[in-house]
């Protein structure tokens, strides 16, 4: 038996596993078993390029993918945010290959990834979708383009869930540690719905003998066995409502609520928002370089991500900044005062002022 056919018997199996406490050990079994097929399809499927269908070079301070299933205005929409020249049409299968383009907003490069629509049973590989969504995979942002005539966004997100990816979640927060003996040992620092009886024979099934398992959330089956995969991409994700001239009007106030914008691609409807709304997923911030006597540089910002310290800050800039680094000054949100003297480890902030005191060689 195959790994698809192996696959397809646990989900039946799970399906027809109730959801209660007596039968938690035995559907997180199944759960697992079906997790470690799809990561072993998976590595296999890298192996003999499977994967390999789209080769995009990422380029600029970060990437977006428009996904969507076909003729939901993703190649309009790419033509209309960059420079690119990607094939139009009303019909579907317009895209064939990966188009990119780079988007420029708030002094940052944003490259823009138009890929084919995707189908039904892309996961599994129907309408070239593995080779889709491995170019999703290594994305820093998401952006699910629906169409208010045929939504489907649940279809859309199981095919991404499907893969391996997680959108708009982080990793589990819990930390897993081999010992040369002891067994498994599970604490946590939260109350959890799962037994420790049900953790164990998880992580046994995964391979662990003797392990020491901290767990700092409350989580389900999934999320558990999610910690403990090695094929898992956590990435943000923005739920976009393209064509919104054709929403009619009692439905338009509940996708305003729901979904994170309403644009059109063909009519330019809301872009200038919906450019903010990426720049926001994504995490960029910018911060504005100043040297002594000078005004600060606000046509070129250097761009970082959110959480970033003046440490990253030298790491991205040219030379040989980080080794004649002596001190640095910082004007703005994230300072106390102006002209804050800070060093290494001081935490940026959008639109922050960076002036760096360097050693002459």
């Amino acid at each position: 038996m195959g790994i698809e056919d192996r696959i397809q018997s646990l989900e039946e199996k799970l399906q027809k596993t109730p959801k209660n406490k007596a039968t938690e050990k035995e559907r997180g079994r199944l759960k697992s078993q079906i997790a470690q097929l799809k990561e072993e399809k998976q590595k296999k499927q890298k192996g003999t390029g499977d994967t390999s269908g789209y080769a995009v070079e990422k380029k600029g301070d970060a990437t977006v993918a428009l996904v969507g299933f076909p003729s939901v205005g993703k190649s309009s929409l790419l033509n209309k945010l960059t420079n690119a020249e990607s094939d139009v049409g009303h019909y579907e299968f317009t895209t064939l290959d990966v188009n990119p383009g780079m988007m420029k907003h708030k002094g940052a490069n944003i490259q823009i990834l138009d890929v084919p629509g995707l189908i039904g049973g892309a996961a599994d590989g129907r309408g070239g979708g593995k080779q889709v969504l491995s170019v999703v995979r290594n994305v820093d942002l998401i952006l699910i383009l629906l169409d208010p005539e045929e939504m489907r966004e649940e279809e859309i997100k199981k095919e991404v869930y499907e893969v391996g990816i997680r959108m708009n979640s982080g990793p589990p927060d819990m930390k897993v540690e081999k010992t040369g003996r002891g067994g498994v040992k599970i604490s946590s620092t939260v109350d959890l719905d799962i037994d420790d009886e049900t953790l164990k024979d998880l992580m046994h099934q995964n391979g662990y003998v003797n392990a020491n398992v901290t767990i700092r959330e409350n989580m389900d089956l999934d999320r558990f066995i999610d910690g403990l995969m090695d094929n898992r991409r956590y990435i943000p994700a923005v739920d976009v409502v393209n064509k919104e001239d054709l929403i009619e009007s009692d439905k338009r106030e509940e996708y305003e609520e729901e979904y994170g914008l309403l644009i059109s691609a063909e009519n330019g409807t809301n872009l200038d928002e919906l450019k903010d709304l990426m720049f926001e997923g994504l995490g960029l911030i910018r911060v504005y370089m100043k040297e002594k006597g000078d005004e600060p540089d606000k046509d070129e910002p250097l761009i970082l991500r959110e959480g970033s310290t003046v440490e990253d800050a030298l790491d991205n800039l040219p030379g040989d900044m980080r080794e004649r680094f002596k001190k640095a000054t910082v004007t703005g949100p994230s300072s106390k005062f102006p002209n804050q003297k800070v060093g290494e480890e001081h935490e940026l902030r959008d639109e922050d002022i960076l002036e760096l005191n360097l050693r002459h060689i």
